[in-house]
């Protein structure tokens, strides 16, 4: 099991990263900030590979795990600007 979340754990921070860097680089000025975009990418990704991990139980490799990631940190970070809208700045 450690070994599992050895290999799994460093995958899914890297696709939670690159999705919140993305998210972030694709958004329009005055959104939610980049560290907020990666925090949410983060969590998104590593509660989905533990949800995938846990309910199928399958060796899905790096490059499996870094897609399960990126995928979690997506729809984490399109639910969260879907219901929670980014605070109005006045010019």
């Amino acid at each position: 099991m450690l070994d599992d979340i050895v290999h799994m754990g460093p995958m899914l921070g890297l696709a939670g990263l690159m999705a919140g860097w993305v998210a972030e680089a694709s958004s329009r000025a005055g959104g939610y900030g980049f560290l907020h975009d990666v925090a949410v990418g983060l969590a998104g990704s590593v509660v989905a590979g533990a949800a995938v991990w846990t309910v199928f139980s399958i060796d899905a490799g790096m490059p499996g795990m870094f897609g399960v990631g990126f995928a979690g940190a997506a729809l984490a970070i399109a639910a969260q600007r879907m219901f929670w809208r980014a605070p109005l700045i006045a010019a």
